[in-house]
């Protein structure tokens, strides 16, 4: 069966840099709203289901609330607990079941969670968290159409989409962790409420993707050297509050700050670099893991990751192939 995998996280765009910065909160409303538009844009376009996952806000089933599509609708079969955990155990789920698209909502860290699960899986994220590097900002009824139209066949996942790079850290315990856009080492001793929000903190940065135009810790190398997408590289950023140069970048929405930058290195895919102790490791924005002293963390940058799908391309080549020229009844 067609089917399209739809997944929100209800606590993105909540964390605290919405309260201690110029960012609004995005709201439980909004988020149904982009997600019955998605719902609605698949079906149109071809989709024969929509795999739901659940959420501890039920926003999914909130957001299909009367749109009178039975069986078209089919939630997924497990028990959120309003953890990250919760999306990379629906991205397993969307694995198993061989969707052949999913929308998934949220910021820079959502994304990686679902990562986590299904590291290659075709991917059109949209944007409704802090950090935003990653998905896009592209309109529910669009990106709906365009899952929709893959998974009915109607594109080809090669067509549309490129495999995203991919940050892989071994961490000082041998556990494998990931990043989407940039690990960060903070000098700091607790992950605490895990968003980083103090610019003098910042030890060092690895950036896969490091757009100048982009808000969070990867615009202090975006400013540095910027790095894209398609880039077949990643940037190294060494920062010290008392260096001579530095760096004026928006780590948080509404908050440019003057970051000192003692070395800048352009880092090749396949090369690994080490991040050394003491202080606490950042993944796509988010601290989650202390090093002491004498322990460091080795990272590679590797074109691995999910076959994220342009939403805009997308329905560019389907018009082109003239997909949705249909003949009427008379």
């Amino acid at each position: 069966m067609t089917t399209v995998g739809l997944i929100a996280n209800p606590l993105a765009g909540k964390d605290v840099r919405r309260f201690i910065s110029a960012a609004s909160l995005n709201s439980d409303r909004s988020k149904i709203e982009i997600l019955r538009r998605c719902v609605l844009g698949a079906i149109d376009a071809g989709a024969e289901k929509v795999l739901l996952a659940n959420d501890f806000r039920n926003l999914g089933l909130r957001a299909v609330d009367g749109l009178n599509l039975g069986s078209k609708i089919q939630e997924m079969s497990f028990h959120p607990e309003g953890r990250r955990t919760d999306t990379t155990e629906a991205a397993e789920i969307f694995k198993k079941e061989g969707v052949k698209s999913i929308i998934s909502l949220g910021g820079d860290g959502t994304q990686r969670d679902l990562v986590l699960g299904w590291l290659d899986a075709p991917l059109l994220p949209i944007s409704t968290g802090t950090n935003n590097v990653f998905p896009f900002m592209v309109d529910p009824t669009v990106a709906g159409t365009a899952a929709g139209l893959l998974a009915a066949g109607e594109l080809l996942i090669e067509e549309v989409s490129k495999q995203a790079k991919v940050i892989h850290v071994e961490l000082p315990n041998g556990i494998k962790d990931l990043a989407l856009v940039d690990v960060v080492l903070v000098d700091d001793r607790l992950t605490g409420s895990r968003a980083v929000v103090k610019p003098d903190s910042v030890k060092q940065v690895l950036a896969a993707i490091a757009n100048p135009a982009s808000i969070g810790l990867a615009s202090i190398a975006g400013r540095s050297k910027p790095v894209y997408f398609d880039d077949e590289s990643a940037v190294s950023v060494i920062c010290d509050p008392k260096a001579k140069q530095g760096v004026f970048a928006p780590i948080m929405p509404g908050s440019v700050s003057d970051v000192g930058i003692v070395d800048i290195k352009e880092v090749g895919l396949g090369e690994t670099i080490e991040l050394n102790g003491p202080g606490v490791l950042a993944f796509d924005g988010e601290r989650d893991f202390v090093m002491g002293e004498n322990e460091s963390a080795k990272a590679t940058v590797l074109r691995s990751g999910p076959k994220v799908i342009d939403p805009t391309f997308a329905i560019q080549t389907a018009a082109a192939n003239k997909v949705f020229l249909r003949k009427r009844n008379s």
